[in-house]
């Protein structure tokens, strides 16, 4: 088979309000969230390595993460783990096992979505390989999704609709059609947060109706109130410097904000360009990262 370089756009998710219901047996956790992908992406250029090869390289790049070089893309060097546990090139070893003569990549990524920061940089970034090597392969949709799931359970997300409600581990997607605004901003602390930490601070039982997580604020037909996050008292029990964040996106003047995912990355909806401009200025002198963006439409 012979390929020819190709670049992927991976675009980040936000979780507009998400519940966690309990969890599972086999270690998850049920969830039910609504999720939105929005225009801040990384950007993958994979080369075909010559015959011979036997394995994917990784070279990565940051841009835009100023002052957030937390994590192994910081101070200029690529840590080994990153290597070993990057989302991608599981990705492309995944689609190997369905047609090994796609050979081997140099894979350059470049990150502009930060690392551990509840945007599901990583997952993005697998998923649009996944996306790419299913069409040139003819993959079902859902072959496509069963290989997502295995990969980490925000992958489905990005094979779907940009806007969805996801339930179980993730990989039960409903298609909404929300009026809601579409100018985004984030803000990110400038440190990494990982979700195992979360989920443990957030102590569940197995059942969902026994989680001591206050009242069920679902409404409008399974679809809950936009900035709902059952990870963001957790996420502040460990990282309690969220609190300043939390003061700064309160007071952006908002339609709606939130944490998205595990964290630390905040959201804040705006329903014009100018409003959501405006607010993004205020932050520049603040020390932490943000940057502008909007709801993705495909």
């Amino acid at each position: 088979m012979t390929l020819k370089a190709l670049r992927l756009r991976a675009l980040a998710k936000i979780n507009l309000y998400l519940e966690v219901l309990g969890q599972r047996a086999d270690g998850y956790h049920e969830l039910n969230s609504l999720m939105a992908r929005v225009t801040l992406a990384d950007e993958l250029t994979l080369e075909p390595q010559e015959a011979g090869a036997n394995q994917d390289t990784l070279t990565v790049a940051a841009e835009g993460l100023e002052p957030f070089m937390a994590g192994p893309i910081g101070s200029g060097y690529l840590d080994p783990g990153f290597r070993h546990q990057n989302l991608a090139l599981k990705a492309l070893d995944a689609v190997r096992e369905y047609n090994p003569e796609i050979g081997f990549f140099k894979v350059h990524l470049l990150k502009r979505i930060p690392l551990a920061a509840g945007l599901g940089g990583g997952s993005a970034d697998a998923a649009a390989i996944l996306s790419h090597f299913g069409r040139l392969l003819g993959l079902s949709l859902d072959k496509l999704m069963a290989l997502a799931l295995k990969l980490g359970s925000d992958l489905p997300f990005f094979l779907g609709p940009p806007l969805a409600v996801a339930q179980g581990r993730g990989e039960k997607l409903t298609p909404v059609a929300l009026n809601i605004p579409t100018q985004a901003v984030l803000v990110n602390p400038g440190f990494p947060l990982a979700t195992k930490e979360v989920f443990r601070a957030l102590a569940l039982t197995k059942e969902p109706d026994n989680n001591n997580l206050g009242p069920d604020w679902r409404s409008l037909s399974g679809i809950g109130p936009l900035g709902r996050n059952d990870l963001l008292a957790p996420a502040l029990k460990i990282k309690p410097e969220l609190n300043e964040i939390l003061r700064l996106v309160k007071g952006l003047g908002a339609e709606y904000w939130g944490l998205s995912g595990s964290g630390p990355t905040f959201w804040a909806l705006f329903s014009t360009e100018k409003r959501a401009d405006k607010a993004q200025k205020s932050l520049l002198a603040s020390p932490f990262w943000s940057v502008r963006a909007s709801l993705a439409r495909e």
